[in-house]
């Protein structure tokens, strides 16, 4: 039997965590896929462990931004917590570079940033869900007490950000001024604070756009006009770039997909 709750942040931290996702399944399946989808997260294994492929054992893992897909391999009883950060959250809440990060998952344990030791210890000791969600909560909130998330790079990267989600054909050249910063600047600030390059990032939010409009357009539209329309050459450009990153065609995709109506997104 599968469980889940998905639970919004205390809404002085909505700017930077997306959400919460709390999951429980007695009997997982053998084999789960996460795609990218542009933001960086955290999961912390209550009480079990499943292999991250590639990576080995996994309890608790800090989720650096992706360009490709991730198997998951479990074995009976799984339960996790999750935290979804923002596009640009997860910048304030660790004090290194995040493209260190990058198509990287990171045991809580080696972390040597303060408090997500101790943070592993208290989820895993936690009565229930809704416990976990406070325990988040607060220990987010005590670190954006210390931070200035108003900073002027943080600030211009938002702007260049916002700019590009409300505009299908953008190029980096538009971003960066946007930002108010050189190319080479914006796209060393950029990978620093959003943790990956721009060019990485716009490919993986043109990906996750196209999946959006086949699944609401594929009655109306062929998968070629629609990934034409997203600035694909053509069905062969489209299908190369999906199996990159998911893994799978467009037509694999849809027929598999199991989460479109979930606002974290990252799940296969």
């Amino acid at each position: 039997m599968i469980e889940y709750l998905i639970k919004d942040p205390d809404i002085r931290l909505t700017p930077y965590i997306k959400g919460y996702f709390w999951g429980k399944n007695e009997e997982a399946p053998l084999r789960q896929r996460i795609v990218p989808n542009g933001e960086m997260g955290l999961c912390i294994y209550r009480n079990c462990s499943v292999e991250y492929d590639g990576f080995g054992e996994m309890k608790s893992c800090i989720s650096g931004q992706r360009t490709n897909y991730t198997d998951i391999i479990s074995h009976g009883r799984i339960e996790n917590i999750a935290v979804n950060f923002t596009t640009l959250g997860a910048h304030l809440f660790f004090d290194i570079p995040l493209q260190e990060y990058k198509d990287q998952y990171i045991q809580l344990d080696t972390i040597e940033e303060k408090g997500y030791s101790k943070l592993k210890r208290d989820i895993e000791n936690a009565e229930n869900a809704e416990e976990c969600f406070r325990i988040l909560d607060q220990f987010f909130l005590d670190k954006l007490d210390r931070i200035d998330p108003d900073e002027e790079n943080f600030r211009r990267i938002r702007r260049a950000v916002s700019y590009g989600s409300i505009n299908q054909e953008i190029k980096i050249a538009d971003l960066a001024e946007k930002a108010c910063l050189s190319e080479r600047h914006f796209n060393r600030i950029f990978s620093s604070i959003i943790g990956m390059s721009p060019k990485d990032y716009l490919r993986i939010r043109r990906y996750q756009q196209t999946v959006y409009d086949i699944k609401k357009k594929r009655n109306i539209e062929t998968i070629t006009e629609i990934a034409i329309e997203n600035g694909y050459c053509d069905y062969s450009h489209l299908s190369a770039e999906f199996k990159k990153i998911s893994g799978y065609s467009p037509t694999e995709l849809l027929n598999i997909s199991e989460n479109d109506e979930d606002k974290i997104g990252w799940r296969i």
